[in-house]
């Protein structure tokens, strides 16, 4: 009987957990931030949309994962697109980056040039002042008198940060 049961304890970590979390945050992230485009962008939520991704290394986690992309992201699976790299810019896209994973949205007809380009400044400013209060942070003493692994994780930010502004600054290209 359930009554009788012992509760369950915790199991030690075997070592594939944090891997695997850090893929779903990652896919979380981008169906978040692709909703907030179609949002932003007034985009009705029964429209599916072509895209592409340029995912590097996390190309084939996200290709295992397309299905569940195409569905939670109301994107059109056969028109959605994983790559590593992309020789150049899709035409009359809007775009994105969520860490190391930049996406490309066809908007055609929905979308004006001026509104994206005042977005991506918009992210750009954002980010540089991540970036801006991370140097900062770890210009002081707090770099001297924390824990090494929170120095650390700070550092890993603030890479992922001007990562983040490259790949925006080079779609404002």
């Amino acid at each position: 009987m359930l009554i009788v049961a012992p509760w369950p304890q915790p199991r030690d970590p075997e070592g594939w957990e944090a891997e695997k979390v850090a893929d779903f945050t990652l896919i979380q992230d981008i169906v978040r931030n692709i909703r907030n485009l179609r949002a932003e962008k007034d985009v009705k939520p029964g429209k599916k949309l072509p895209a592409v991704f340029a995912a590097g290394d996390r190309a084939s986690m996200l290709l295992e994962q397309k299905n569940t992309l195409a569905s939670l992201a109301s994107l059109d699976l056969e028109q959605l697109e994983i790559r590593d790299r992309l020789t150049a810019k899709p035409e009359n896209s809007t775009t994105d980056v969520v860490g190391p994973v930049e996406i490309y949205l066809s908007l055609s007809g929905l979308v004006d040039s001026a509104e994206e380009r005042a977005r991506l400044e918009k992210d750009l400013t954002e980010t540089q002042s991540q970036i801006a209060r991370l140097e900062q942070l770890l210009n002081s003493d707090f770099a001297s008198k924390a824990p090494a692994a929170v120095v650390n994780k700070e550092r890993e930010k603030l890479a992922s940060y001007k990562e983040t502004a490259e790949k925006i600054k080079a779609q404002m290209k």
